[in-house]
């Protein structure tokens, strides 16, 4: 995987799309013409074609398609490099009309469209190919507490990580020393090409596994905690002799906030002109099609714990909750109207909240904001769930971006404490275009599942203490270390006590 995080990788990969993309138009322009380009349209496109190398480079890393350190899946790339592409015809389009200096063929932009696509499609499966062949579907250790968070993980893992990842071992921690992990009790290392280790393994336990990863040259995949998440771009200093880490609380400096809420006020008016007949429609249509008014005011806590109005297009009937009290949406919520399913698929429902933005209650960019209902009950697994409120809650964020809207709130929180200790204006700025990936999937607007709504899943039921599965391993929490072995026979899948 270390291959996939050099800069040089990256840098090549750009100046093979840049390359791509001439090539691409150079072809779409010997089509039109039968080879015989003329010399206007030629002195045209030598006109725009510095535009067209800018271009694919903004909009290519705006939607990641220079971040080959993941493990993603081809369909996933192909989504992303045909709306990258469809808004970089926009961009050029754009451009032309801004311009008016060059004339840009209709079948040009058509037939380059469609090159460009797939020479960049056959350059990333090349590269997801070589991934695959030199980190992909690798035998992975994985150690774990008996907590329902790691639990959680594990089964993702088994679920959607079988391309990249073969579980060969899992051991859950209850009460064990580093000492014992240095001494591979219970612990074939030989077997294990990866290291994941889950959250609730103690630190000192951490600490120990992955310094015998490192003795043997493996990966090691770390499920973040907030110690590591705010250690995120520490600065090192010098006290004497001693070396410290200086941890800031994760605020914007004052251009920071000014730019930011620069880009709030000019962005969430230029949407609010142009949705505008939406806007208007969305008044009209809600009330015609269900009983109530078109908006749904709802109380939700800001920046600092403040609490402010916000707005959003009723897509539930009225008084939903008035006989239940607040409730997550669930998979197939039958409150939900027939017209608020379409509005909350494509968030629709969300765009009064631009009014939010406008006034200074929210930013385009930050952590949702929740009602204080939930943040209570957050706060009790999650301690640090309240740092999240040190700065505007957003109308998008990282973890809508990154994540889904099923995610459990840990997860959830990783997200924004990793945007918050990061956060710059260009990440804004590539956030808010990854936003229109979310807008466009269907997936992340899904309600949460039954098992979710109160926010505390169960362990899996493969999981469960004396319960197995004919795919899986049984996994049993207790004292000292118990181990997994994931294939083989009915015996040796049986729980090994050490």
């Amino acid at each position: 995987m270390k291959l996939f995080r050099q800069g040089w990788l990256k840098l090549a990969v750009f100046l093979l799309d840049v390359g791509g993309v001439y090539t691409s138009y150079l072809l779409a322009y010997q089509l039109k013409f039968s080879g015989r380009i003329p010399a206007d349209e030629w002195a045209s496109f030598l006109g725009y074609a510095p535009w067209l190398g800018l271009l694919t480079a903004v909009t290519y890393y705006f939607f990641n398609l220079y971040d080959f350190a993941g493990r993603r899946k081809p369909a996933l790339l192909l989504y992303n490099l045909v709306l990258a592409h469809l808004l970089f015809v926009a961009e050029l389009v754009v451009v032309n009309y801004w311009l008016k200096t060059f004339s840009l063929p209709r079948s040009v932009v058509a037939a380059a469209f469609v090159a460009q696509v797939l020479f960049t499609f056959v350059l990333r499966l090349l590269l997801f190919y070589i991934q695959a062949k030199g980190s992909g579907r690798r035998k992975a250790l994985v150690i774990v507490s008996g907590h329902s968070s790691d639990l959680l993980m594990l089964d993702k893992l088994r679920q959607t990580g079988a391309p990249w990842l073969e579980i060969t071992r899992v051991i859950t921690v209850a009460t064990i020393t580093e000492s014992e992990v240095s001494r591979q009790t219970g612990i074939d290392w030989r077997e294990a090409e990866v290291l994941i280790i889950g959250h609730g393994v103690p630190e000192e336990i951490r600490s120990e596994c992955i310094r015998e990863a490192g003795e043997r040259q493996m990966e090691v995949l770390l499920i973040p905690g907030f110690y590591e998440l705010y250690l995120v771009k520490a600065e090192a200093q010098q006290i004497d002799d001693l070396l410290v880490y200086s941890i800031m609380p994760p605020h914007p400096t004052f251009p920071e906030r000014l730019f930011k809420r620069g880009l709030d006020i000019l962005c969430s008016s230029l949407l609010l002109i142009l949705t505008s007949p939406l806007l208007l429609a969305m008044l009209l249509l809600i009330p015609a099609t269900s009983k109530g008014g078109a908006l749904y005011v709802q109380e939700r806590v800001g920046q600092l714990g403040k609490p402010f109005r916000l707005l959003k297009f009723r897509s539930m009937i009225d008084k939903a909750e008035q006989s239940t009290g607040p409730v997550l949406a669930g998979e197939g919520d039958h409150r939900i109207t027939p017209l608020g399913r379409m509005i909350r698929a494509t968030r629709i429902d969300e765009l009064p909240q631009l009014f939010n933005v406008l006034s200074g209650q929210m930013s385009l960019v930050g952590p949702r904001p929740e009602r204080a209902f939930f943040i209570e009950q957050f706060k009790e697994e999650l301690p640090y769930y309240t740092y999240r409120l040190m700065v505007k809650p957003g109308l998008t964020g990282l973890a809508q971006v990154m994540a889904g809207y099923t995610t459990t709130p840990a997860d959830k929180l990783r997200y924004d404490l990793m945007y918050m200790k990061n956060y710059s204006l260009l990440l804004d700025l590539k956030i808010l275009f990854q936003t229109l990936l979310v807008v466009l999937s269907r997936e992340q607007a899904r309600g949460v599942k039954q098992d979710v709504e109160d926010k505390k899943r169960p362990e899996p039921a493969w999981a469960a203490a004396g319960e197995s599965s004919p795919q899986r391993g049984r996994l049993q929490t207790g004292n000292g270390i118990r181990t997994v072995k994931s294939g083989g026979t009915t015996d040796e899948k049986q729980m090994e006590s050490t």
